[in-house]
Protein backbone atom coordinates (compact mmCIF):
# COMPACT_ATOMS: atom_id res chain seq x y z
CA UNK A 1 0.00 0.00 0.00
CA UNK A 2 1.01 3.48 -0.86
CA UNK A 3 -1.50 5.64 -2.09
CA UNK A 4 -2.92 8.32 0.29
CA UNK A 5 -5.05 11.26 0.66
CA UNK A 6 -4.85 13.83 3.05
CA UNK A 7 -8.50 16.08 4.13
CA UNK A 8 -8.10 19.85 3.82
CA UNK A 9 -8.07 19.81 7.54
CA UNK A 10 -4.85 18.32 7.45
CA UNK A 11 -3.53 20.55 5.03
CA UNK A 12 -4.46 23.00 7.14
CA UNK A 13 -2.63 21.40 9.94
CA UNK A 14 0.70 21.30 8.19
CA UNK A 15 0.16 25.04 7.59
CA UNK A 16 -0.69 26.18 10.55
CA UNK A 17 2.87 23.73 12.21
CA UNK A 18 4.94 25.29 9.50
CA UNK A 19 3.52 28.96 10.30
CA UNK A 20 4.15 28.34 13.90
CA UNK A 21 7.93 26.73 13.04
CA UNK A 22 8.74 29.59 11.09
CA UNK A 23 7.90 32.13 13.67
CA UNK A 24 9.21 30.31 16.45
CA UNK A 25 13.09 28.22 15.12
CA UNK A 26 12.86 30.27 11.38
CA UNK A 27 12.92 28.69 7.88
CA UNK A 28 15.55 26.15 8.08
CA UNK A 29 14.08 24.31 10.83
CA UNK A 30 10.27 24.39 9.38
CA UNK A 31 12.01 22.88 6.41
CA UNK A 32 13.58 20.06 8.23
CA UNK A 33 10.41 19.72 10.46
CA UNK A 34 8.29 19.36 7.25
CA UNK A 35 10.47 16.40 6.19
CA UNK A 36 10.40 14.99 9.32
CA UNK A 37 6.33 14.70 8.74
CA UNK A 38 6.34 14.37 4.70
CA UNK A 39 8.79 11.26 5.84
CA UNK A 40 6.20 9.86 8.27
CA UNK A 41 3.37 10.27 5.67
CA UNK A 42 5.13 8.49 3.32
CA UNK A 43 5.68 5.41 6.54
CA UNK A 44 2.51 5.36 7.42
CA UNK A 45 1.33 5.43 3.85
CA UNK A 46 3.91 2.04 3.07
CA UNK A 47 2.52 0.66 6.01
CA UNK A 48 -0.30 2.24 8.41
CA UNK A 49 0.09 -0.97 10.72
CA UNK A 50 3.68 0.03 10.74
CA UNK A 51 5.55 -0.34 14.91
CA UNK A 52 4.45 2.81 16.79
CA UNK A 53 0.76 3.04 15.36
CA UNK A 54 -1.85 2.78 17.58
CA UNK A 55 -5.67 1.88 17.23
CA UNK A 56 -7.74 4.69 18.22
CA UNK A 57 -11.77 3.42 17.07
CA UNK A 58 -12.77 5.57 20.00
CA UNK A 59 -12.23 8.46 17.72
CA UNK A 60 -13.61 7.30 14.21
CA UNK A 61 -14.07 3.81 12.86
CA UNK A 62 -10.88 2.48 11.82
CA UNK A 63 -8.82 5.40 12.89
CA UNK A 64 -5.43 5.13 13.74
CA UNK A 65 -2.44 7.47 15.02
CA UNK A 66 1.21 8.23 14.64
CA UNK A 67 3.48 9.90 16.32
CA UNK A 68 5.61 12.25 14.32
CA UNK A 69 7.86 14.77 16.73
CA UNK A 70 5.45 16.75 18.69
CA UNK A 71 2.82 15.89 16.46
CA UNK A 72 0.36 12.90 15.53
CA UNK A 73 -1.03 11.81 12.54
CA UNK A 74 -4.64 10.53 12.36
CA UNK A 75 -5.52 8.41 9.22
CA UNK A 76 -7.71 5.17 8.38
CA UNK A 77 -7.34 2.94 5.71
CA UNK A 78 -10.48 2.94 2.62
CA UNK A 79 -10.45 1.02 0.13
CA UNK A 80 -7.03 0.14 -0.35
CA UNK A 81 -5.94 4.01 0.54
CA UNK A 82 -4.45 5.90 3.82
CA UNK A 83 -7.09 8.67 4.45
CA UNK A 84 -4.87 10.57 6.97
CA UNK A 85 -7.65 13.41 8.60
CA UNK A 86 -5.36 15.23 10.83
CA UNK A 87 -2.04 16.10 12.46
CA UNK A 88 -2.00 17.44 15.64
CA UNK A 89 0.32 18.25 18.64
CA UNK A 90 0.33 15.63 20.90
CA UNK A 91 -0.83 17.95 23.99
CA UNK A 92 -4.21 18.59 22.49
CA UNK A 93 -8.02 17.23 23.45
CA UNK A 94 -7.73 14.48 20.14
CA UNK A 95 -11.61 14.25 21.56
CA UNK A 96 -12.37 17.57 20.39
CA UNK A 97 -10.45 17.37 16.87
CA UNK A 98 -10.70 14.33 15.61
CA UNK A 99 -14.13 12.81 14.47
CA UNK A 100 -15.45 11.16 11.03
CA UNK A 101 -16.37 14.41 9.68
CA UNK A 102 -12.42 15.17 9.54
CA UNK A 103 -11.94 12.21 7.15
CA UNK A 104 -11.78 12.87 3.13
Amino acid sequence: MSAFRVSSYADDDIESILRYTIRKWGFDQADSYYELLASARDRIAANPFLPGSKDREDLAAGCRTFRCGKHVYFYRIRDNIVEIARILHHAMDFEQHVSEEYFP
